[in-house]
């Protein structure tokens, strides 16, 4: 048995609202900021990236603040996102040779699940060493992605959004001893585990540039680690044998973490998981939240200094 993972479908470029008023599970009718860009048969997901992510299908566009959809299943709270999608499910395919004719994996047209980034499918007669892909499917229109377009990986890799081979070439390492597969898939699922916790992103570019980061910085710390007896390691880099200290492979993993502080602070800096709370009004004012980002940024403190070292320089301190 093999369980396939699919990553979803980007929603980061589609339609969005937030809901104006809560709704209970079996509510049909959603109360919103807009429903400009919506239209009847979209399908929309509510809560994307948390437990109760749901999606539903709108029956009727009725007013410009209100939606009629089939049920939903979850609770979801004022202020919760609500974002198009052309797709509401997921299909896999299958294939002995990564370049060969893939073929539709029995029932396996499932619901995508948008509570994480990937939707599962539990296959018990699945073959670990076959190919798979997926596809997005529309339920309503039969519309189907491109099979041609998309990605085929192995079981060992389907549910991270870099595969072992992929790090491998970004960093410029050959096929060696170290690291070797198993260890740039651990790594990958560290930095996967790592990427959760400093960011709850639904942007697929920005999470798989964020994963090459935050993985080259683990195989370099592992790589120093791993000096530390010798105080050097040979590397085979492009054919080459490089010799490197464990000072120098240190300090590329502390220049790679801080190009992925960078990308987290300019592509992601309303949904880091440290912020979140200032995006509840209810919570926190725009004025406190100003307050909050200037002491977060040094910003106030500046100011004070500033402030401070004038009045002294009037008085004569």
């Amino acid at each position: 048995m093999v369980t396939l993972q699919g990553a979803n479908f980007d929603c980061s470029n589609q339609v969005f609202t937030k809901l104006s008023t809560a709704v209970i599970a079996t509510d049909t009718v959603l109360t919103v900021e807009s429903t400009t860009g919506f239209a009847a048969d979209d399908y929309i997901i509510l809560d994307i990236n948390n437990e109760e992510a749901e999606i539903v299908k709108i029956a009727t566009v009725d007013s410009i603040t209100q939606l009629t959809v089939s049920a939903v299943v979850q609770a979801h709270a004022v202020n919760a996102k609500i974002i198009r999608t052309p797709y509401n499910q997921m299909k896999f395919y299958e294939c002995a040779t990564a370049t060969g004719t893939y073929t539709l994996v029995t029932a396996s047209t499932i619901d995508m699940d948008y509570s994480q980034q990937y939707t599962n499918f539990p296959y018990p007669t699945g073959d670990a060493d076959y190919y798979f892909k997926r596809t997005f499917y529309n339920e309503t229109s039969a519309v189907e992605s491109d099979i041609a377009l998309a990605n085929y990986w192995q079981t060992d890799d389907e549910q991270y959004l870099i595969t072992a081979d992929e790090i491998r070439r970004f960093i410029q390492f050959d096929e060696n001893d170290y690291p070797s597969k198993a260890d740039y898939r651990f790594f990958i699922s560290l930095a996967s585990d790592k990427l959760s916790l400093d960011s709850d992103t639904v942007t697929g570019s920005f999470a798989r540039l964020a994963m090459f980061y935050l993985t080259k910085w683990f195989v370099f710390r592992a790589l120093a680690s791993r000096s530390l007896a010798k105080g050097y390691i040979t590397i085979n880099a492009e054919g080459r044998n490089i010799t490197k200290a464990t000072q120098e492979l240190v300090l590329e993993a502390e220049n790679t973490i801080g190009e992925y502080r960078e990308l987290l602070i300019n592509n992601d800096r309303t949904e880091v998981t440290s912020t979140k709370f200032m995006d509840n009004r209810d919570l926190v004012s725009a004025e406190t939240e100003q307050k909050i980002k200037d002491i977060m940024t040094g910003t106030q403190n500046a100011m004070d200094f500033q402030q401070d070292y004038g009045r002294k320089r009037r008085i004569g301190e």
